[in-house]
């Protein structure tokens, strides 16, 4: 959604179903269904060596969320978790129907003054009570991918 007074211009991708190659429509989110408060029921990240780390192990992690663990999306834009005991604030906005653009202004509880740390997640399974959210992040060295499946 774009600011009052600008314009933007809506794209929809089409991925490819990697089982059959044969491609996956995006289905529009309901955004009013994410507001809320959400408990995460687990955090499952796969990483894979890249550049010099190249051939390395694979490391697969799945962190089963805590009661205390959640994701609170507001009406206004701003995120707000705690995950392990780590609280990160940011703001989102829903892009290309499917997708949440995350800027963290505390991420793992350590400032991000200048909005540094950003993510561009997709949103799948989103209903009134489910929703999961994934990210892949790479870096020099390793590509991370993570998904993150939450509840009401």
């Amino acid at each position: 959604m774009a600011p009052k007074g600008s314009s933007a211009t809506t794209t929809v991708s089409t991925p490819k179903d990697t089982a059959s190659n044969n491609p996956v429509p995006v289905v529009p989110i309901n955004s009013s269904f994410l507001v809320g408060t959400w408990q995460v029921i687990n955090d499952t990240t796969n990483i894979v060596g890249a550049g010099m780390w190249t051939g390395h192990a694979q490391i697969n992690t799945n962190y089963i969320g805590k009661p205390a663990d959640y994701y609170k999306f507001t009406a206004d834009g701003h995120l707000y978790s705690d995950m392990r005991a780590a609280i990160d604030t940011g703001t989102y906005t829903v892009l290309n129907q499917d997708q949440l653009n995350i800027v963290y202004s505390y991420y793992n509880e350590q400032e991000q003054s200048t909005g540094i740390y950003n993510s561009l997640w997709t949103i799948t399974n989103l209903t009134l009570h489910t929703a999961s959210i994934t990210v892949v992040y790479m870096d020099p060295e390793q590509i991370w991918t993570s998904v993150i499946n939450l509840r009401r």
